[in-house]
Parts: structure tokens; sequence; C-alpha cells
């Protein structure tokens, strides 16, 4: 079965299955969270949408994230093949 990424998959799912995603993340906002120590309290229930949307990333910005998350999904789903 192949991993699905949406834009309403909790921030903490990508975060736990996709550990780079935390590098791609970091610079545009998740580093805010970890430093004011509320990154466990939000990452389950805030979507990588509402990550998009608290941090007011440009469009051009989510497109480039969202293209990277998802070669992690790729990336992982090619590597549990084998």
């Amino acid at each position: 079965m192949k991993p699905k990424l949406t834009h309403n998959t909790p921030l903490q799912e990508i975060l736990e299955k996709y550990e780079e995603s935390f590098e791609i993340l970091y610079p545009y906002g998740l580093n805010k969270l970890i430093e004011n120590d509320i990154l466990e309290i939000v990452a389950p229930r805030l979507t990588i949408e509402g990550f998009f949307r608290l941090f007011d990333i440009s469009d051009k910005d989510r497109d480039y994230l969202w293209k990277e998350i998802n070669k992690l999904v790729k990336k992982e789903a090619s590597m549990s093949e084998f």
C-alpha cells in the first residue's frame, strides 16, 4: 500500500514518518514552534496546510515544500518495497 499524503495530514505524522522533513520545514516556521516550546502541543493538531497558513508561507514556497515532502514519501515507499 502506498503511503498517502494530503494537505490535511497532521504535522506530527509527517515529522515522525519522514525525519528529513524536520530539516525541510525548520526554516519555514518549525524553528519558531520549537523555540516557543509548543511543537509537542500543536503538532498533533496542526495539518501541513495549517502550518502553511500559520506561517503565511508564499504559494511558491508552499509548492516547493509540498514537492520536497512528497519526495520523502516516495523515497520511503520505494525503500519499504524491498
